[in-house]
Order: C-alpha cells, then structure tokens, then sequence
C-alpha cells in the first residue's frame, strides 16, 4: 500500500513539474517579446493548433485504447490461469490417491512459487519462462494410464485445463514487456511539444491567464502520458494487476474437495 501511494505521489511530482517547466519557459517567451508580435496572428496559428491537435488526440487516444485493451487483457489472462489451476486441482480427486496427493501437492506449491516468488518479480522481466514444479505436475499427468472410463474423461480434462494454463502462463509472462514501443514514445512526446509550442505563439492582453491555459495544456498532456506508462505496466505502478486471485485460491485450497 505504501508503495502504491509512493508511486502516486511521485507521479502527481512529475505532472506538476512538466506543469510548472511549461509556465516557466512560456513566461520568459513572454517575457522575450511583446504580445502584440504575437496577437497579429492569432487566426493562422489558431488554425493550425486546431489541426496539429486534432492529429495529436487521434494519436492519443490511440495508444491509450490500446494499451487500456491489453491491460484488460491482461487481468483476464491472469484470472484464466488461476481458473486453469483450480480446474486442474478438482479434476485430480478423480486420479487413484497416490497421483492424486502428488499432483495436488505440486498443484499448491506452483501457486507458492507465483504468490511468493514470480509476482513481487512481475514488474520486471526476471521471471523464469519455466515454473519445474508445473512441468513436474504436467509429466505425472500425461504418464497416467486411466484404469477407468471415469479416470479416462478426467484424464482428458485435465490435460485440456493444462493447456489452458500453460498457455495461460506464457501469455502473462509476455505481457511483463512494453508494448508502447521507443519509437512510439518518441512520436508522442515530440507532439507534445509541437502541440504545446503553439499555445506560446498566442498573444493575449491578459499573460496570467495564458500561463493557466499553458499550464492546464501540459499538465492534461502530462496526465495522460502517465496513464499510458501506467497501463502498459500492467505488473508494476499505482494499477498494477494484483494477485488477489492467487491469494484467494492459495487459501480455498484446503477447502476443495
């Protein structure tokens, strides 16, 4: 929690100070030439502002629908694996009670190892591609020979739940990388500049309320840049996707029949 809160804080410190620097720069603009220079062409600019805006916002609101997306992805994927596990774990009641107690034994110590290990790692890209416990649980499965037709259909599930979660896993792991590219940056912060550059080729009788205008242009832009790193490190920052699902589970456990 209070790391969450650190990282809030922090990210309120770094809209202020793109605030403040844009006030600043645009106050010895002002300070360097008369407004009347500027307010001679006021018509053309704010045409083009309107333009170069409108290019911006599409560009926006791009990256932010698509990160928002993969975000929501995320979350299900996480939910679909911890499901995937569950699943697995009821299906083993119907396994003889040697497979059963391994399987479920290996069953509870791969969410250990998620809970404990692999989620406090998420936020980077340290986190094994290969969980041995899980491997270990899958062989003891697919070496099962059923002696039932009961045995044979929970088989059968079983292997389709662990599919599931393999896939399930790989997809979660993947989603730790970036998908707001260098490149992309790049075109979204030289916007921003183009956009905010603009709003000092205006010339206003009243200066204070145009560094409010400025001021309220970079912080919005400034909000909306922290809401795109934010969602696209769906494992680490102040929205991080938490492991309440695993902790739950971990905790059931002992319940499932």
């Amino acid at each position: 929690m209070s790391g969450m809160l650190g990282t809030i804080v922090a990210e309120i410190a770094i809209v202020l100070c793109v605030a403040a620097g844009a006030v600043g720069a645009h106050f010895l603009v002002q300070r360097r030439a008369d407004y009347r220079r500027f307010s001679s062409h006021n018509d053309v600019a704010g045409f083009l502002i309107s333009v170069v805006g409108i290019v911006y916002a599409v560009l926006l609101g791009f990256v932010i629908v698509v990160v928002w997306e993969r975000y929501t992805a995320t979350q299900n994927v996480v939910n679909g694996e911890v499901a995937a596990v569950a699943d697995v774990y009821r299906i083993a009641a119907a396994f003889p009670a040697p497979l059963r107690l391994k399987v479920r034994s290996q069953l509870a110590e791969y969410i250990g190892v998620v809970v404990r290990d692999e989620w406090p790692q998420m936020d980077g890209s340290n986190v094994p591609s290969v969980a041995p416990v899980l491997e270990a649980a899958a062989h003891e499965i697919d070496l099962f020979q059923p002696g039932n037709v009961g045995q044979g259909d929970a088989h059968e599930a079983a292997m389709a739940a662990l599919q599931r979660l393999f896939d399930a896993r790989h997809q979660r792991l993947s989603a730790v990388e970036p998908s707001v590219l260098p490149v992309l940056w790049t075109a979204l912060i030289a916007g921003a500049i183009v956009t905010l550059g603009f709003a000092y080729l205006f010339g206003t009788e009243n200066r204070g309320a145009q560094l409010l205008m400025t001021a309220a242009l970079a912080g919005i832009m400034a909000v909306l840049f922290v809401v795109i790193y934010e969602f696209d490190t769906p494992f680490g920052g102040a929205v991080a996707v938490s492991d309440v699902q695993w902790t739950t589970l971990q905790q059931r456990l002992p319940s499932i029949p």
